[in-house]
């Protein structure tokens, strides 16, 4: 068992699927600012620490797609998992990098970068939180 975000949203200008995360999050296609807002990241650290404590891990044993918001709260998590078993010493942003690249190989770059974005904010938030240890260096 785990905690899904059942969420799909297309931007009204150009019908790109994406998730306008915070505030100042732009469309990752043609860059509109629309008002429509989704508390994302918080749902996504609250479901990424229900993982971790019921599961020993990030990654859930099973995982079922059905929206944006659960293809992007898995990639996160897969993201999250490969920086706790072998991040150490490395920043998460490099990390997340090189494995979103595994993850996701045949994703636009407007996806990807997006994606990655939105997995540095919940990583920034479990940091803040004490979830996760911050950085050296």
């Amino acid at each position: 068992m785990t905690l899904h975000i059942v969420y799909n949203h297309q931007c009204p200008k150009c019908e790109t699927y994406y998730i306008p995360y915070d505030e100042d999050v732009p469309c990752p296609n043609c860059g509109l600012v629309e008002p429509e807002r989704y508390d994302f990241v918080s749902e996504a650290v609250r479901s990424a620490q229900y993982n971790l404590r019921c599961n020993g891990s990030y990654m859930p044993s099973a995982w079922w797609v059905g929206t944006l918001g659960d293809h992007v709260l898995h990639t996160i998590f897969r993201l999250l998992e490969e920086y706790r078993v072998s991040g150490e010493g490395e920043i998460f942003m490099e990390c997340a990098a090189r494995e979103i690249d595994e993850a996701l190989p045949a994703t636009s770059p407007h996806m990807r970068n997006h994606i990655l974005n939105i997995a540095i904010r919940v990583y920034e938030e479990m940091t803040k939180e004490g979830d996760l240890q911050a950085e050296e260096g």
